[in-house]
C-alpha cells in the first residue's frame, strides 16, 4: 500500500475517532455533573459487565474480521458478513438477558439504568465497523457505523443535562447503537451478494467453528480488563466513581489510537512473506514507541485532566494515575503487536496464549493488592497483567521479526 493511501485511510478513520472522542469527552462531565456520581458509577459498572458479554456476542469477528475481509475476494465478502450477522444476532438473544441480570445484581439501586446501559454495550457487537476496516472504507465507517451511534450518545448527553436523569442518556444511546447496526447491515449486504437469508440457530452455531481460540483470548482479556471495577464496586464502592473516571480516560486514549491499529491491520498482510515480515517489524517498533509516549503522558496528565472532565467533582490521585499509565502503555503496544502483526503472520493462537498469561497474572495480583493498598492495587494488578500479555507476544514475535528480509514496499 502506498503511503498516500495509508494517509487517506488514517485520516478517514481519524475523523471518526476525533468525533467520537469529542462526544465521549462531553458525556463524562454531562453525566457526572447533571446526574451525579452514583449514576456515573452505575453506568461504569454496567459497561464493565457488557464489556465481557460483548466479546461473547462479537465472537472473534472484531479481532480477525478485518484481516479476513481484506484477504477475501469481493464475491466472498457478502456471505462472510451474512453468516457472522446470523451468529451474532442469535448470541445477543441468549446473552443480553443474562448480562442484564448480572449488571442489576451489582447495581440494584438503579436497575433500569443498568439494564439499558448493558444492552447498549452488548449490541454494539452487531455493527459492521470491523467489516469497513477490512474493506478499507473509512467514509462508510464514519457515516454509517460511527455517526448514528454518536448522534444517539450526543442526544442522550443533552437529555441528561436537561432532565438530570441518566436513564434518558442510556435510552438514546441504545437507540443510536441499534440504528447504526441496522443501517450498516443493510449497506453491506446490499453491496455484496452471495449470501442467503436464514434464521436457523443451527446454522448460526455452525458458523462459530474455528474461532474458539480467538473468543477465548478476547473473553479472557475482557475478564481481567472489566473485573477490576467490579472488585472496586464490591470492596470499596465509595471509590468506584474515581476508578471509573481513570478507566474511562484510558479507554479514550486507546480509542484515539484506534485508527493506527485499523490501518495497520489492513496494511501488514501481504502475499509476499518478506514484505509481510518487514511491515510487521515496523509496526511492532511503532507500537512500542507509541506505548512509551502514551503511558508517560497519561501518568503525568491524568490528575489534572480528571478534575476538568468531572467538573471538579472527582480527583484522580497520583498513586492511581501512575499504574493506569503503565497499563495504557502496555495495551497501546500489544494491540499493534497482537491484532496487526500476530494475526497477519498466522499466529492468532499466540493471542490466546498471551491473554491467558495476562489473566493468570492479573487474577493472582488484583485482589491481594486491592486488600493491601486499596484501589491503586487493582490498577497495579491490571498493569502487571497487560505487561505479561505484551511480554509473551514479543517473545513469540521475536524469531519472526529478526529474520533478514528484503523490504518490498
Amino acid at each position: 500500500m502506498r503511503r498516500s493511501v495509508l494517509a487517506r485511510a488514517a485520516g478517514g478513520y481519524g475523523l471518526s475517532v476525533v468525533l467520537s472522542g469529542l462526544v465521549s469527552l462531553l458525556v463524562i462531565p454531562s453525566v457526572i455533573i447533571a446526574a451525579g456520581t452514583e449514576s456515573w458509577a452505575t453506568i461504569a459498572v454496567a459497561q464493565a459487565v457488557s464489556g465481557f458479554a460483548f466479546v461473547l456476542v462479537a465472537y472473534g469477528w472484531g479481532v480477525v474480521g478485518p484481516t479476513e475481509v481484506a484477504s477475501r475476494a469481493p464475491e466472498e465478502r457478502g456471505r462472510y458478513f451474512g453468516e457472522s450477522l446470523l451468529s451474532r444476532t442469535w448470541l445477543s438473544v441468549v446473552i443480553v438477558p443474562i448480562a442484564v441480570v448480572v449488571a442489576i445484581a451489582f447495581t440494584p439501586t438503579q436497575p433500569l439504568l443498568a439494564a439499558l446501559t448493558t444492552t447498549s454495550g452488548i449490541l454494539v457487537a452487531l455493527g459492521a465497523g470491523w467489516f469497513y476496516v477490512g474493506e478499507q472504507s473509512p467514509l462508510r465507517f464514519l457515516l454509517i457505523d460511527t455517526m448514528p451511534r454518536l448522534a444517539g450518545t450526543l442526544a442522550g448527553a443533552i437529555a441528561v443535562i436537561v432532565t438530570g436523569n441518566a436513564v434518558w442518556f442510556a435510552s438514546l444511546q441504545l437507540a443510536g447503537v441499534v440504528i447504526a447496526a441496522a443501517i450498516a447491515s443493510i449497506d453491506v449486504l446490499r453491496r455484496y451478494r452471495g449470501w442467503t437469508w436464514t434464521a436457523s440457530p443451527i446454522r448460526a452455531a455452525q458458523n462459530l467453528r474455528g474461532q474458539g481460540h480467538t473468543v477465548a483470548m478476547s473473553a479472557t482479556s475482557a475478564v481481567y480488563v472489566n473485573v477490576p471495577i467490579l472488585l472496586v464496586q464490591v470492596f470499596i464502592p465509595s471509590a468506584t466513581a474515581v476508578y471509573a473516571l481513570a478507566e474511562r480516560m484510558v479507554r479514550l486514549a486507546l480509542y484515539a489510537t484506534r485508527p493506527i491499529v485499523q490501518v495497520a491491520q489492513g496494511w501488514v498482510p501481504n502475499p509476499d512473506a518478506r514484505v509481510l515480515v518487514s511491515r510487521a517489524r515496523r509496526v511492532t517498533a511503532m507500537g512500542l514507541g507509541l506505548g512509551l509516549v502514551g503511558g508517560l503522558a497519561f501518568a503525568l496528565l491524568a490528575p489534572w485532566a480528571g478534575g476538568i472532565l468531572s467538573g471538579g467533582e472527582l480527583t484522580i490521585p497520583w498513586d492511581l494515575a501512575i499504574p493506569m499509565g503503565v497499563n495504557l502503555a502496555a495495551i497501546l503496544a500489544s494491540q499493534l503487536t497482537g491484532f496487526a502483526c500476530l494475526t497477519a503472520l498466522g499466529m492468532s493462537r499466540v493471542l490466546s496464549t498471551s491473554t491467558i498469561a495476562g489473566a493468570v497474572v492479573g487474577t493472582a495480583l488484583m485482589i491481594p493488592l486491592l486488600l493491601w493498598i486499596g484501589v491503586p492495587g487493582v490498577a497495579w494488578g491490571l498493569a502487571a497483567a497487560e505487561l505479561a500479555v505484551l511480554g509473551v507476544q514479543l517473545w513469540k514475535l521475536a524469531p519472526r521479526l529478526t529474520r533478514k528480509v528484503t523490504v518490498g514496499s
